[in-house]
């Protein structure tokens, strides 16, 4: 659910421009106490008990940001990254910038449109970097890459640009969520990091994300000369987009 203008005015009005923190871990709450500090202005955080459970009193929480700052804890979750790229995109550059950032721009609308298609999210996006994709599992996130190659070639074409290899992995770890929604974990330096070992429009999988496609698809074993540190064990899988 959106938070508009609306909703902070009505969790104010609700809380009686009061914090409704009940933690014990800020300066507010030393001695047992609710906060009493005003809500003023925009020094404050909403969130929502319950996604889709309405604009209620019941449903919805103010906190003054000294509060949410403080009681805060990022959650951990496992789930599906999948990172893309442009094949060379380093030496694309150099050869020539403005095909390079149209090409990347080009892919990055491919990867939203797959992410939204496939019940994913799209984490980073920024123009020097990979895409990363979050999915719940490493079947959407493999449903999702196909159809994001077949978009970046479509796209390409109707742009009538010259056609360019995608590369891209998919790994299932365990991550920490950003209240801003920006994923950190060694299974994120993982996906990022497996990405560039296989190339020529084909997919890599860690285990973790293959044993639950491979009775799908046909994967191959990929021998790497040398693997990244953080690599997990029980190989490297290979997918041919």
């Amino acid at each position: 659910m959106k938070i508009t203008h609306e909703v902070r005015v009505f969790a104010m009005e609700q809380a009686g421009r009061r914090c409704e923190c009940t933690g014990k871990k800020c300066r507010h709450h030393l001695k047992g106490v609710r906060c009493k500090r005003g809500l003023r202005g925009d020094d404050w955080k909403v969130y929502w008990r319950k996604e889709g459970g309405g604009v209620t009193r019941e449903n919805i929480e103010a906190w003054c940001l000294d509060c949410f700052d403080n009681n805060y804890e990022a959650p951990r979750e496992t789930v599906a990254l999948l990172a893309a790229d442009l094949v060379g995109y380093a030496r694309l550059l150099e050869e020539d910038r403005r095909r390079a950032i149209t090409l990347k721009s080009v892919l990055r609308d491919a990867a939203g449109r797959a992410a939204s298609g496939h019940g994913g999210r799209v984490v980073l996006d920024r123009l020097d970097d990979d895409v990363l994709l979050e999915f719940g599992s490493s079947v959407e996130a493999l449903d999702a890459v196909r159809s994001l190659y077949m978009g970046f070639q479509d796209l390409t074409g109707r742009l009538d640009l010259e056609a360019h290899d995608v590369c891209g992995a998919i790994h299932c770890g365990e991550v920490t969520r950003w209240r801003n929604g920006f994923l950190v974990g060694d299974a994120v330096d993982v996906t990022m990091s497996i990405r560039s070992l296989v190339d020529l429009n084909r997919i890599v999988l860690t285990e973790s994300a293959a044993a639950p496609v491979r009775g799908i698809v046909e994967l191959e074993p990929v021998e790497t000369v040398v693997a990244p540190e953080l690599m997990p064990a029980g190989g490297i899988w290979a997918l041919r987009l």
